[in-house]
């Protein structure tokens, strides 16, 4: 070697770097790794899979250009000590060494020496493709170190007076209490991660955040499935409830099969001969000097003939010439006026299967522009679903326009790689792995730019809906 001290990238790593550019994997750099050589130091080999004698870990901080080299860093802190080294390595989440680095002595002192100091590390990660080096993903990134954090207090905004009280040292990072802030949602606050100004630490492509199951795993997605009923009323016309509802006092009934349009709530209903009333409960108040004479909270005045009971008319003016309609409910301080009428049950039924992104969620674009979701996206998916009895996959993606966020499903296959793929149909996305970075749609026989980022999957099953 024309270098006495040197880096190589082991024959696990140059496979690692294969895979990447051929079937765009993430490039994941996690640990460096110091060690001593056993007292000594020897020729590092590419066949190497550990260090001769590890005897310091820690995550890797930052991964950097410098002139014409990419490097990951690392940062021994001040009180870890009492070692020389002479080897280091760069290993990634499967703990599999990627590079490995004859490193020139250097001796870090133990605490009670006195002379304490952080260490700083830099191992240079060769690539065999420059455009690689996009694609390295650090887990760790997170990690804030004492320079960031400085930095970040220094800032005048608000949200960042409490950032010196929240942040710990990465040494505790793991420990109880230990680390950044967690919201009550579980997740990270949006104000305590960096936003660089050109552009975002976040993977692109990639749903970074979400909500987590009790195991810890990412629980997006939900489904549900929801059956409607339609009805008709003799003067209200159709109106729709879910399948589980049972039509009684106080239930809602709706305009639209989607249950968003509140047509008019129930005040009273008898199953057994068909008939229903409609309309608002109101407060009834009595005037003690004019009998049958009575006020109600929006009807206002009014008037009965005999006396109020169920069903008795009521009327706008003491002659009781001017019909308002019928007591449809009625107890000693509330009522409802409307009409009574008849509704028949059709025995039509609309189904609906709905697909539901929890938020909060945060997502990164090709362009490297984090969306932070702080609303739940719905989607029915009912009319995807196959019409003979077969199972159909799906993509699910989150989109942005003008009007705000949506969910798009399409049958289509995802290629991340860097060249054209060569093998590809309508609503195909390419997630372009080269520099500059970019997203395609396959339609009208062109690659289309586009910003859809892939949320998760599901299948729906044809037949009977």
């Amino acid at each position: 070697m024309a270098e006495e001290f040197y880096s190589l990238v082991t024959d696990y790593g140059t496979e690692k770097q294969l895979r990447c550019i051929t079937d765009g994997l993430p490039f994941e750099v996690t640990h460096i790794a110091l060690g001593d050589g056993n007292g000594r130091y020897y020729e590092p080999t590419t066949s190497q899979t550990k260090l001769v004698h590890e005897v310091w870990r820690g995550n890797v901080e930052k991964c950097e250009w410098t002139e014409d080299r990419f490097y990951c860093v690392t940062t021994v802190p001040a009180e870890v000590g009492g070692f020389d080294v002479r080897e280091a390595g760069v290993f990634d989440a499967e703990n599999k060494l990627i590079v490995i680095t004859k490193f020139p002595e250097t001796t870090k002192q133990a605490p009670e020496s006195g002379t304490v100091k952080q260490l700083t590390i830099r191992i240079e990660l060769q690539m065999s493709n420059k455009e690689l080096a996009e694609l390295v993903i650090n887990p760790n990134l997170n990690v804030v170190t004492m320079d960031v954090l400085d930095d970040t207090i220094n800032k005048t905004d608000e949200k960042f007076n409490a950032l010196d009280e929240k942040y710990q040292k990465l040494e505790e990072k793991g420990v109880a209490g230990g680390y950044a802030p967690v919201g009550e949602d579980g997740l990270i606050p949006n104000a305590f991660i960096p936003e660089p100004e050109t552009k975002s630490i976040l993977t692109p492509f990639c749903l970074n955040s979400c909500r987590l199951d009790t195991k810890g795993n990412p629980n997006l997605l939900s489904s549900e499935t929801v059956k409607i009923w339609q009805y008709t009323s003799s003067s209200l016309g159709v109106f729709y409830t879910a399948q589980e509802v049972t039509l009684a006092k106080d239930v809602v009934v709706y305009k639209d099969t989607e249950l968003t349009e509140e047509l008019a709530t129930i005040v009273a209903v008898d199953t057994s001969g068909l008939t229903i009333s409609f309309g608002t409960i109101e407060t009834l108040s009595e005037y003690e000097d004019e009998p049958l004479h009575y006020s109600a909270t929006n009807y206002g005045d009014f008037y009965v003939k005999e006396s109020l009971v169920l069903g008795a008319e009521c009327f706008s003016d003491a002659e009781c010439s001017q019909l308002m309609g019928v007591v449809t409910f009625l107890n000693l301080t509330r009522i409802s006026i409307g009409k009574v009428e008849t509704y028949t049950f059709d025995g039509n039924q609309t189904t609906h299967i709905y697909i539901t992104a929890n938020a909060p969620f945060t997502y990164t674009t090709a362009s490297s522009k984090t969306h932070h979701i702080e609303e739940n996206l719905v989607l029915d998916v009912i009319d995807l679903c196959p019409t003979d009895a077969t199972t159909k996959n799906f993509n699910l993606f989150v989109d942005c326009e003008s009007d705000g966020y949506s969910l798009i499903a399409l049958s289509n296959t995802i290629f991340t790689q860097m060249l054209e793929p060569t093998d590809y149909k309508a609503n195909d996305i390419w997630f372009k792995i080269i520099e500059p970075l970019a997203s395609y749609i396959y339609l009208l026989n062109i690659w289309q730019e586009t910003n859809l980022v892939p949320v998760g999957v599901f299948t729906l099953e044809g037949g009977e809906k």
